[in-house]
């Protein structure tokens, strides 16, 4: 055995000598300066060797000399490795020594740092920085262990038993980082520190950190501490515990939600947002927590959030709270009860594109904003809307059902209005006759077509208080219509802009009610008298009617073109008009249409009334058949422009948009002795390259209103003109505004909250109507990079009805600017001229520290007059160190 040793020896001896020679003759690469004694040799214990420069591998398999390889003397695997200054072997020693961005790598593991040292025959290697041209220790260790890197001054690391030993660590530990004078890693990957620090500051000397006296970090779970106290810019707060915990784990951990502890003048101190979060699994969470105030107030709220990559994600918030006012045994005491319902649900597109399933739901009683939320634009909302629909289309047949849940409140009125359900069956247009024509030539029965709606609804009208109870069906009205219209288009030859379009259609209601008039005596001692019984017979109805219809329309284009000199900026303008005229006709179809308008005679056989049977149906009656003759008007305008750039290079013209599609309307009923309908009108226009876009709408009358005997005016067949000297009577006007100026990017950071990627960590808000956990009307992205913003809003609305004028006119100014590169001031205010007053307004002041964050809102005035005051940790793993302080608004009610 010593022999062939010897002789092996002998042969690597000789290969060496070999490649010393070798390297005076092969040219190093640029930027790769190799030394007389360095070479870049493939070195191997077997009984081969490959001269490569200037790379080197060193491949250890078992030892190949042993008869019974009994027992594995290296590792089963290559270990790479380069340098870019030198590599020296010492063969006495079976050591490589590495200068200037040495490289070791072997399997998933890499070493990187300023000198390397390996030793081959302990698998065993050094590594540190060295001093560059100022002094500065540069290059230090970082090595890298299945997504794990480890930053330190000095490492050794044995690649066969993956031990290693470290001084002045820091590596990252899921958001974390950990610092360390000694470090001792273990085979499995737990690390074992002593005098460490647990921070989520990325610098180098973190401005805060919770010092560990011993700890030891379990790679993708969790990092366990000894006795630790917090130190804020290295100064120790007398803030101290006997052990740590601290999650690192890539998914979601479950655990206790530490509380917020705050007062309040009206309801006293309170801890709110204590409770658990249980991480399901990677796709769905639960979050219960609860507040309680002194006063007896208490509220518990359950929200989830969930998830399913390319299908679908949401997030359901539950909230419930007993309100106490006023002191127990007095007559100021009340009780009342808020609840609070969101749900969002959105369905990725690719998931399936024949069937979507939304939902938005935001339920909520009157008074819950403005008792329990913290967000300033939520207590502002009068109105919320919620909506669960399923729509589902038929590839390859023009069929489509759309099936929906509809709910619309009013906060101050504290009216519900519900749509449970609503459901819709549609076809769209159809030729059948053009289906069945197989000549190829076209038919004038080629152009008949028909379609097919029907629609099934159950409306509700109730009030907040009685969600969730049996009386809110007391007031439910329900029913089904479909229509089947039939329609006829064609052109004359030589009149390509004049239409026919006879029509035919047929509408069908059901109800599972009607009402029955009739007139019964009232009877008592002192009087009686007789009145109008309305009865509601619980009684499946149907009802139907044809309209058959001719129409006629002309709709022409007309073209107005207006040039400049050659030499002017301006070269064109084009007026474009396109008049619309409309006339239809529904003829008298009464003999055929069944009779569902009744009666009513008095007790003296003097009729009353005629009423329908079903004027209480929430699709209404089929009207009587009458002759209806109508005739609309419709002008629409453009107006462009085309010019030259300011640009001196510019070779071809550019449109310019003056105004855009300023519309009039009105329309003619031939059997109406007020014939004309007033002249309504809108439009919009872009000016300043369409950064300011201005739109408005009116409606001007032709006829007059004067007071009739009943001291109420009314609208009669008189002109406006013999009334006023002026040819209309302007009824209505509004315009509205808004444009954005903002400065460029400047290159700035900005700051955002959690990553929409995964689920968001059990604190975090969403993009809801209600906040899950209350968190402050100031948004949760702070852009730096855009040095200033400011957005004007003005709206002006004006009416004239009843004689009476009425104007609403506001204006609101919103936008931010950076004080400094790392303060962002954001402010919010109106003003309502009718009021003559300031409205809401906010302002809020950002300030970036960098592992921390500061932020004060203030609403200074009014119902919502509040301030916040919060200083913590951007990281969401230490999300409950922080400072919060608050005056809520609650106290101003």
């Amino acid at each position: 055995m010593h022999k062939e040793l010897h002789k092996y020896l002998i042969i690597l001896t000789f290969l060496c000598v070999l490649a010393t020679s070798l390297s005076a003759q092969v040219p190093a690469e640029a930027g790769q300066p190799m030394s007389a004694d360095s070479a870049g040799i493939q070195l191997s214990l077997n009984d081969s060797a490959l001269v490569t420069l200037p790379d080197s591998t060193i491949s250890l398999a078992s030892d190949s000399l042993s008869q019974h390889k009994k027992k594995s003397q290296g590792i089963e695997a290559e270990v790479k490795y380069s340098a870019i200054d030198s590599m020296i072997y010492g063969m006495e020693n079976k050591k490589v020594y590495l200068y200037n961005q040495a490289l070791v790598t072997f399997l998933d593991k890499e070493l990187a740092a300023a000198y390397i040292e390996f030793d081959m025959a302990t698998n065993e290697v050094f590594a540190e920085g060295r001093p560059d041209s100022t002094g500065k220790i540069a290059g230090r260790p970082v090595f890298k262990d299945a997504g794990q890197e480890i930053e330190a001054h000095r490492l050794r690391y044995n690649f066969k038993t993956q031990k290693g030993y470290i001084e002045t660590v820091r590596t990252e530990q899921e958001g974390g980082f950990l610092h360390a004078e000694k470090t001792k890693k273990e085979a499995s990957g737990v690390i074992n520190l002593k005098n460490g620090m647990y921070t989520t500051c990325d610098a180098e000397h973190p401005h805060f950190y919770i010092a560990l006296t011993k700890a030891k970090s379990i790679p993708g779970d969790k990092i366990v501490s000894g006795p630790a106290y917090f130190v804020i810019e290295d100064i120790p707060l007398p803030i101290g515990i006997p052990f740590g915990f601290f999650p690192s784990s890539k998914t979601s951990t479950s655990g206790f939600l530490m509380p917020t502890f705050n007062e309040e003048a009206r309801r006293g101190f309170y801890i709110s947002n204590g409770g658990y979060y249980w991480a399901i699994n990677d796709h769905m969470d639960l979050r219960v927590t609860g507040d309680i105030f002194t006063n007896g107030t208490w509220g518990v709220r359950v929200g989830s959030q969930y998830r399913k990559r390319y299908r679908f994600n949401g997030m359901v918030d539950l909230r419930y709270y007993q309100n106490i006012s006023g002191t127990k045994g007095l007559d100021d005491y009340r009780k009342s009860t808020d609840y609070a319902i969101v749900w969002s649900h959105n369905q990725d597109a690719k998931a399936n594109p024949n069937q979507q399933f939304r939902a938005s739901v935001n339920i909520s009683t009157t008074r819950f904003d403005q008792n329990h939320s913290q967000n300033l634009n939520n207590a502002l909302t009068n109105t919320k809307q919620s909506s669960i629909s399923y729509q589902r289309s038929f590839p390859n047949t023009p069929f489509n059902l759309s099936v929906s849940a509809n709910h619309s409140q009013n906060s101050n009125t504290g009216s519900v209005d519900l749509n449970l359900p609503r459901a819709s069956f549609n076809m769209g247009r159809v030729s059948p006759f053009k289906t069945l024509n197989h000549s190829g030539r076209k038919k004038w029965y080629d152009e008949i077509q028909f379609s097919y709606s029907s629609s099934l609804d159950n409306r509700i009208n109730t009030v907040d208080t009685l969600l969730f109870t049996n009386k809110v069906f007391e007031n439910s009205r329900n029913g089904f219509k479909h229509d089947i219209p039939v329609y006829w288009n064609f052109k004359p030859k030589k009149m390509r802009s004049f239409t026919v379009t006879p029509s035919f259609r047929y509408t069908g209601v059901a109800y599972t009610n009607y009402i029955n008039k009739s007139r019964a005596l009232y009877s008592s001692p002192d009087t009686s008298y007789y009145y109008t019984k309305v009865d509601t017979i619980d009684k499946f109805s149907y009802a139907h009617a044809y309209y058959p219809s001719v129409g006629f329309s002309l709709a022409p284009k007309i073209y107005g073109m207006f040039t400049f000199k050659p030499e002017s900026r301006l070269q064109v303008i084009r007026h474009v008009m396109s008049p619309s005229v409309s006339y239809t006709y529904i003829p008298d179809v009464s003999s055929i249409v069944p009779e569902y308008y009744r009666d009513l005679y008095d007790e003296n056989g003097k009729l009353l009334e005629r009423y329908s049977m079903f004027s209480n149906g929430i699709f209404g009656t089929p009207t009587l058949g009458k002759s209806v003759r109508t005739m609309s008007f419709r002008l629409n305008n453009n107006v462009e422009a085309k010019m030259w750039s300011k640009s001196d290079t510019a070779s071809e013209l550019k449109k310019v948009s003056i105004i855009d599609n300023l519309n009039f309307s009105s329309s003619m009923n031939f059997d109406d002795s007020i014939k004309f309908t007033p002249i309504s009108f809108n439009g919009n226009t872009r000016l300043f390259n369409n950064k300011l876009n201005i739109s408005f709408r009116g409606s001007m009358d032709p006829y007059a209103e004067i007071l009739n005997p009943s001291n109420r005016y009314v609208r009669v067949n008189r002109s406006a003109f013999s009334e006023t000297g002026k040819l209309v009577r302007l009824t209505a006007l509004g315009f509205s505004t808004g444009f954005d100026f903002r400065g460029g990017k400047k290159g700035g950071s900005s700051v955002s909250g959690p990553s929409s990627g995964s689920l968001p960590s059990p604190g975090a808000s969403t993009e809801t109507g209600i906040d899950p956990l209350g968190t402050d009307y100031l948004s949760e992205y702070v852009d730096f990079s855009i040095p200033w913003s400011l957005r004007i809003d003005y709206s002006f609305d004006y009416t004239n009805r009843q004689n009476t004028q009425n104007i609403i006119q506001t204006m609101r100014l919103s936008g931010d600017f950076n004080l400094t590169p790392k303060w962002k001031i954001t402010y919010q205010t109106g003003y309502d001229f009718k009021l003559k007053k300031v409205t809401t307004s906010n302002m809020s002041i950002y300030r970036d520290l960098h592992c921390w964050e500061m932020r004060l809102t203030a609403v200074p005035f009014g119902y919502y007059k509040s301030f916040h005051f919060q200083i913590n940790v951007k990281s969401a793993i230490l999300q409950d160190l922080k400072y919060d302080k608050r005056i809520p608004w609650q106290d101003n009610f």
